[in-house]
């Protein structure tokens, strides 16, 4: 009997102290919960938390990591494109170049036909000048050309009017070139340069005496003796006979220059003008040496003023073979009747 109360008290005693026990873990977990994050943390507890508590400061989580997404397959390359020939390769840029300003109005495009004749490969002349900007000039080669003269009034038949001359000579870097017909009696003198033919000196006698003008280059000035005046030289510039060998050396050059117009800046006695050509097309003449193929240039001019036509023949170095001019009340034409060789040169400068 004893014992069996004995027993029942020991299991009740066991049963109290395990409660208590229990009790006391439950409140010791309150009290650590209402301690906050400044108390101090059970290390069972501790082990179990995924945040890091710093002393003095507020609590602040690890950033999660961040979730990577799917990789995506790369899209298909386009095409690689086929390789071009070379012969077939273009520039980058097909924008067209602008061209350099220059003193004088720029040529039209072609209205007729550029010179079908080619250059005779056997004449063999000076290097070629290219005029900057403008125009490319190879000087003739050293002729003497005499022409038949027919004077036609405006209201009468042609009448043989004498014979005229042209004689040109140079050796590459001089020339000395004198003329006497149509245009009168003139002479001109000088070298060669970039832009072809470059007057120094050029001289016309007339009844009232020799009116001179002169080129100044290292100055760049033109001086008209006749009126004690000057004005500004252009590249290129030409008096009134080294014209006929200037567009001579044009056709010479290239042919293909010979389009539409030519425009080449002359000075006169008294003033210098932009003398203007129009390209009228091919035409055969007929000479004393036979009928020539020749190109025609009609110079631009207003009513009542002197114009100048000049027939260039390529099969005889772009020499002009027929000479007219058209002034009010008649016209002076000079045909090519023979050409040989000029006189030598004088040694020196000219």
């Amino acid at each position: 009997m004893k014992l069996a109360v004995l027993t029942r008290h020991r299991r009740l005693l066991v049963l109290c102290a395990c409660s208590a026990v229990a009790h006391l873990a439950v409140l010791e977990l309150l009290a650590a919960r209402r301690a906050g994050p400044f108390g101090p943390v059970p290390a069972h507890v501790a082990s179990d938390l995924s945040i890091r508590l710093v002393p003095g400061s507020p609590t602040v989580p690890e950033a999660a990591p961040v979730a990577t997404p799917p990789a995506t397959p790369p899209a298909t390359p386009p095409p690689r494109p086929r390789p071009v020939p070379a012969a077939t390769r273009r520039p980058a840029s097909t924008a067209p170049r602008a061209r350099a300003a220059t003193p004088v109005p720029s040529v039209a495009e072609p209205a007729v036909a550029a010179p079908a004749v080619a250059e005779p490969a056997a004449e063999a002349g000076p290097p070629l000048m290219q005029m900057p900007g403008r125009y490319r000039v190879r000087l003739p080669a050293p002729a003497q050309l005499t022409y038949d003269v027919v004077r036609q009034p405006a209201d009468g038949a042609p009448v043989p009017a004498g014979t005229a001359r042209l004689s040109w000579r140079t050796d590459g870097d001089r020339y000395v070139l004198e003329l006497d017909g149509a245009l009168g009696r003139l002479h001109s003198e000088g070298a060669s340069g970039d832009a072809g033919i470059v007057p120094r000196r050029a001289s016309e006698d007339t009844d009232a005496g020799q009116l001179v003008t002169e080129f100044d280059a290292d100055g760049h000035r033109v001086l008209f003796r006749a009126t004690g005046t000057d004005g500004p030289d252009n590249v290129g510039i030409q008096d009134r006979a080294s014209v006929l060998l200037q567009l001579a050396g044009i056709g010479l050059a290239e042919p293909d220059q010979l389009r539409d117009t030519v425009d080449i800046v002359v000075a006169g006695a008294r003033d210098r003008r932009i003398a203007r050509f129009r390209v009228l097309g091919q035409e055969t003449v007929a000479t004393g040496v036979g009928a020539v193929a020749t190109w025609h240039l009609a110079e631009l001019a207003a009513p009542g003023v002197a114009r100048l036509d000049v027939w260039l023949a390529p099969d005889r170095g772009w020499l002009p073979v027929r000479l007219r001019v058209d002034e009010p009340g008649a016209s002076v034409t000079q045909t090519l009747a023979a050409i040989g060789p000029a006189p030598d040169l004088p040694a020196g400068p000219p």
